[in-house]
């Protein structure tokens, strides 16, 4: 079981909002549609993570982003999507929260959005 605080982490919870809303699911939902073999390949692949992470939103900084009406919550993952959160963290040098932000970050560029 993951405890994540997303309350300053603005990022995170509009990349979910988006994958919820495009999705039509549920906020676990959209982190486990986010948490995938794919993804993991990619930030490996590409390399630049951290940067993509930091320039979520900037095409457009008057938007107001979604926020969620609980970001903070616990998220238990399968034993898979852990695993595969737990290589990115350990291979990124990132906490849980950040590598989870990752597999979001890409998961927004998969969807067509402007990373």
């Amino acid at each position: 079981m993951i405890r994540l605080n997303l309350q300053k982490n603005l990022e995170a919870q509009d990349m979910i909002r988006i994958i919820m809303r495009d999705k039509n699911l549920s906020v676990k939902g959209a982190i486990d549609f986010a948490i995938n073999r794919d993804m993991h390949q990619n930030i490996l692949k590409a390399g630049y993570a951290s940067i993509a992470l930091d320039l979520w939103g900037h095409d457009d900084l008057e938007r107001k982003w979604d926020i969620l009406d609980n970001p903070v919550f616990d998220l238990e993952l399968d034993k898979l999507r852990q695993r595969l959160v737990e290589d990115i963290s350990e291979r990124q040098h990132v906490d849980v929260e950040t590598a989870i932000c990752y597999f979001l970050i890409f998961t927004m560029d998969y969807l067509g959005y402007h990373i």
